[in-house]
């Protein structure tokens, strides 16, 4: 318990800043005064490099300040208890029980509550419900457990996290900050894949990523956003771009997606359980064939072995199609079976053919022979049928021709048996390419036999003594519009102008003033039909369902900035055979299937968008019409128009549809002139960014775009002025930018191609920070990186980050600058985009138990130490635009490489990094210094040179290197290799031998000098 209670008092001092860690830095910012016998120099903690260990030497006196800590209500103990309330999964409840005191009351303390990491790995956790008290949390490792969802949103003071090894699909880490690392791999979901026609497909809720945020790792499957495909059974890996917070800065090591893993379960074709007849009760009349339609239970099942069943064959006969034939007025059942297994049942009722004004109908040739009956006349007629030829006459109302098969008449005949009274029938037929005939009469023959043509439409009268006392009715069956209404002495009957075949007819006499058939619409001409209403309904945020729109009418809402979330839409006022079908985009389900004639489509309860819509007519209707329609959509507005089935709206933006119009237009009529109707943000082409400089003794050079570079390298021209624009997109924003001039300071922001700088002025551009606006910034990132005088290529900086250097005098001289997707990896490093000073880092060699090469009772670590250094840190104190940071004295650069620390892990800011020992050789012989530098690099630099001439003065050169002016390259030292992979300038200076007492002897009788000659050698400055 002593150790417990002296381990808390220790956390809570560093905490408040009473002590400091041993990973510190000392920065200086005033004149340090230093003897070659001692140094005076105060501790403070710095931030220079994520996990460097630096020093950089400081003022003489510092003050210590001490922390406070603030418990907010918000984090009060007194009703966070460890139960299933707050912390639904019982492992987690484990683990925090374990953090407690024996007495703990089963209630978090206050000190819990403040802990800033938290370690629960590897504890088979399936829910981080309550994380969210744990309000000051900075490093979070909940990896290799059983995750399906991570929500870390509350936790904004968070840094780090390790979501590795779990099983999530998706992550949303917009809200974090201060992030700087994050790790998303090797995450592992279970799936199950069934087969569906000829593809395998994966289709459950928690793989349903948006479309946009995926990249598939594997060759063979594919993803629309809804599902996942593929047609031949495979390993699936994908990976899911994190969405990041502006703000966040993450260390080039972390990474940005979730690295995903999908066990894939093959399931082999399921068996069907039933079926859904289409309709309840199914109703025909004799002579009738009619295909059933059902749909299967599950969707994706087969019937192995279909087999139709006729309750009845007198009544309706079944083929192995399951198209049934009516037969006998009556009623029955079609059964459909997978073998011997019954799925389900039709039930059909079948129905005389004819009205019932009609007595004598159904048997062809039927001859009357009732005494009683004999005055009565009759109508005969015959039918031409396609493939068959003249058919059997039938008589006074029968069905002729035939029904189901799609076979057109092609001429008919028809006369007037055993009329005793005066008088001829006449009849003319509308044909294919021909139009009306004339009339004919009497059994001849009317339509055409040997062409292959359809009539589409008769008219059929009577003369004489016979028309006084009789009207002839009669109805066609055509094709699409099926049986049309009874139509009577010379009326037309059929159609014109949609090319629908006549299939059958029903012919009969009615004596005036008797019970006839119900006469309704028996004809239509394409030409004078008005065109069918489309209908659709919008249901809105905050407002629900709307009144019904029609034709081309606005619904929906606009400049409320309320999104659509579901639409009903039907056709009216035809006699076309035809649905209207639609289906809808929205927030993370994607396509949904398509729904038909008023079916809702999109959600009504869940508050999701519908971000896109598509539309299509069905049957005959698409035959004769075209369905445009448009989407006002968040931040596009009116969207343009499109037709028949073409998407409208957009996907991947997140932007709800907010209204839409709709319209039928006959075809070949012209509609509303179509433009771009639907943008993919995964398809639609970046935008280009283009810019332009102004350059010293140049002046305005051409635009360059996408990364190319604007400007001068190598020239020492400075960059004067720029220019800059956004092209080719249809995403609403612009693109501003603000330059650090010098004399003037930060000029404020300018857009779309204004000038910022100078012109004329012969001022230097130093700095420049770019950003975006409007949507643009929502879903792209603008990054750009500045070629710096003495400084070369600096970093990327991105979205209003300053990029470029001040308080330095160092002119810009070329930028390139590139739009990146959000989520998509920056163009290169990122950390040291912007310097206020140049900063270069010295290292003392060995250290830390190494002590490096000794002789005489001097070795390498002490003598760089504790006389080298303090005159170092001197002349460093003296820097006005250079800074010199100190590694930690405490450490040995050479091994912390060797434990992936050290050269790895030092601040890419530093413009060079110096290290120093001393030699060993023949005692007594050996003699001089060096500069050891890469072989593969532009090692001949001033810096290096000047290092050397020190040395040379001081010292002298080691023989080998007189030839070299004292640069020595190599390729086999650790750090040389670390850091020249980093591309950054690294040398190491030996002074001279230890074994040689002369050498050591003129090192430390010039130690002031040399110590101020290594300072300005490196840094440039004179001091």
């Amino acid at each position: 318990m002593r150790k417990k209670w002296i381990g808390m008092l220790l956390s809570f001092l560093l905490l408040s800043g009473s002590i400091t860690p041993s990973v510190y830095a000392v920065s200086i910012n005033d004149r340090t005064n230093t003897s070659q016998g001692s140094t005076s120099q105060t501790n403070e903690t710095t931030a220079t490099s994520s996990n460097a260990p630096l020093i950089e030497s400081t003022n003489p006196t510092t003050e210590e300040t001490t922390g406070t800590t603030e418990n907010s209500a918000e984090n009060s103990s007194k009703d966070i208890s460890v139960d299933e309330v707050h912390f639904p999964d019982q492992n987690f409840r484990q683990v925090l029980i374990e953090m407690m005191e024996k007495n703990h009351s089963n209630v978090l303390s206050d000190e819990l509550l403040a802990t800033t990491e938290l370690d629960l790995s590897g504890r088979n956790i399936k829910s981080l419900d309550g994380i969210e008290y744990f309000k000051q949390l900075k490093k979070l490792e909940v990896q290799n457990n059983e995750l399906e969802q991570v929500d870390v949103s509350a936790l904004s003071e968070l840094t780090y996290l390790d979501v590795s090894k779990n099983k999530l699909s998706t992550i949303d880490l917009s809200m974090n900050d201060h992030l700087t690392y994050f790790n998303g791999k090797e995450q592992l979901i279970n799936a199950e894949a069934s087969k569906d026609d000829r593809e395998w497909v994966i289709n459950q809720d928690n793989l349903k990523p948006e479309l946009n945020k995926i990249d598939i790792n594997s060759t063979n499957w594919e993803y629309n956003g809804s599902v996942f495909t593929t047609v031949e059974p495979s390993a699936l890996n994908y990976s899911y771009q994190v969405e990041f917070s502006q703000k966040a800065i993450l260390e080039e090591t972390s990474n940005r997606s979730l690295d995903i893993t999908v066990d894939v379960k093959f399931l082999e074709q399921n068996s069907v359980e039933s079926i859904i007849p289409k309709e309840e009760k199914i109703e025909m009349v004799q002579g009738e064939t009619k295909q059933l339609e059902y749909s299967l239970v599950p969707e994706n099942a087969e019937i192995i072995t279909p087999n139709w069943v006729s309750v009845d064959n007198n009544i309706v006969e079944v083929d192995e199609k399951g198209l049934v034939t009516a037969k006998a007025i009556g009623e029955t059942e079609v059964l459909l079976k997978d073998g011997e297994r019954t799925l389900g049942k039709f039930n059909i009722q079948v129905e005389k053919n004819n009205n019932d004004s009609i007595t004598q109908a159904n048997r062809p040739e039927q001859t009357v022979s009732n005494r009683a009956e004999v005055s009565k006349p009759s109508v005969s007629y015959q039918t031409h049928v396609q493939t068959y030829g003249w058919q059997s006459t039938v008589a006074d109302g029968a069905t002729a021709g035939t029904i189901g098969q799609g076979k057109r008449i092609e001429a008919i005949k028809i006369q007037l048996p055993n009329n005793s009274l005066n008088g001829d029938i006449e009849y003319s037929s509308h044909v294919r390419t021909i139009g009306w005939q004339n009339y004919v009469k009497n059994g001849a023959t009317s339509g055409t036999t040997d062409l292959s043509l359809r009539t589409e439409a008769i008219r059929i009268r009577l003369t004489g003594e016979i028309s006084e006392q009789y009207s002839v009715y009669y109805r066609v069956h055509s094709a699409y519009f099926g049986w049309l209404g009874w139509a009577k002495d010379g009326e037309d009957a059929g159609s014109s102008g949609f090319g629908y075949q006549m299939e059958a007819i029903q012919i009969q006499l009615v004596k005036k003033g008797e019970v006839a058939p119900t006469q309704s619409t028996a004809f239509y001409d394409k030409d004078k039909l008005p065109n069918p209403n489309v209908n659709y309904q919008t249901h809105s945020q905050s407002v629900g369902w709307q009144p019904y729109k029609s034709n081309g009418s606005t619904a929906g809402t606009m400049n409320r900035g309320l999104r659509l979330e579901a639409v009903k839409i039907n056709v009216s006022d035809t006699p076309i055979p035809g649905s209207i079908e639609y289906s809808s985009h929205v927030r993370s389900i994607g396509w949904q299937n398509y729904v038909r004639d008023d079916a809702i489509s999109g959600t009504t309860d869940r508050k999701l968008r519908t971000e896109a819509i598509r539309i299509r007519l069905t049957g005959q209707l698409a035959e004769h019409y075209d369905v445009y329609y448009r989407v006002h959509s968040a931040y596009f507005g009116w969207l343009g128009w499109t037709k028949n089935n073409g998407n409208a709206g957009s996907a991947g933006f997140g932007y709800q549809m907010e209204a839409m119009e709709v319209r039928l237009v006959a075809k070949g009529q012209s509609g509303p002139a179509a433009s771009t109707a639907f943008y993919d943000k995964d398809t639609i082409k970046n935008p280009n960014v283009n810019y332009q400089t102004h350059s010293q003794s140049i002046g305005w050079q051409g635009y360059q775009m996408n990364g190319a570079t604007a400007g001068t390298v190598g020239r020492g021209f400075r960059l004067e002025a720029l220019r800059m624009n956004i092209s080719s997109t249809p995403i609403p924003g612009t693109i501003e930018y603000s330059t650090h001039v010098q004399s003037i300071g930060w000029q404020n922001y300018v857009n779309n191609n204004a000038l910022s700088g100078t012109e004329g002025r012969k001022l230097r551009a130093e700095a420049i920070r770019v950003r975006l606006t409007g949507q643009l910034g929502q879903h792209y990132d603008v990054y750009y990186r500045v070629h710096s005088a003495q400084l070369g290529w600096l970093d990327w900086a991105r979205n209003g980050q300053n990029a470029g250097t001040s308080n330095v005098a160092l002119q810009m001289e070329a930028i390139q600058v590139v739009l990146v997707k959000k989520g998509a990896p920056a163009p290169g490093p990122t950390s040291n985009p912007y310097q206020t000073s140049i900063n270069h880092l010295f290292v003392m060699g060995h250290g830390a138990g190494d002590p490096g090469a000794s002789y005489n009772g001097i070795n390498e670590r002490d003598f760089t130490r504790n006389e080298l250094m303090p005159y170092l840190q001197k002349w460093a104190g003296r820097l006005k635009t250079n800074r010199i940071t100190f590694y930690d004295t405490n450490a040995d650069m050479f091994q912390d490489t060797r434990r992936m620390q050290g050269a790895y892990t030092i601040s890419s800011s530093f413009s060079s990094v110096t290290e120093f020992h001393l030699d060993a050789g023949a005692i007594g012989i050996s003699t001089g210094g060096h500069v050891i530098a890469h072989r593969n690099g532009n090692s001949y630099t001033t810096q290096n040179y000047a290092i050397a001439n020190v040395i040379r003065t001081h010292v002298g050169l080691w023989g080998s290197v007189q030839n070299t002016g004292g640069i020595n390259l190599r390729s086999d030292l650790l750090n040389l290799n670390v850091l020249h992979s980093r591309g950054i300038p690294y040398r190491l200076a030996e002074l001279g031998f230890i074994t040689n007492t002369r050498d050591v002897e003129n090192i430390r009788r010039n130690m002031d000098q040399i110590a101020k000659g290594i300072v300005e050698g490196v840094t440039g400055e004179r001091l």
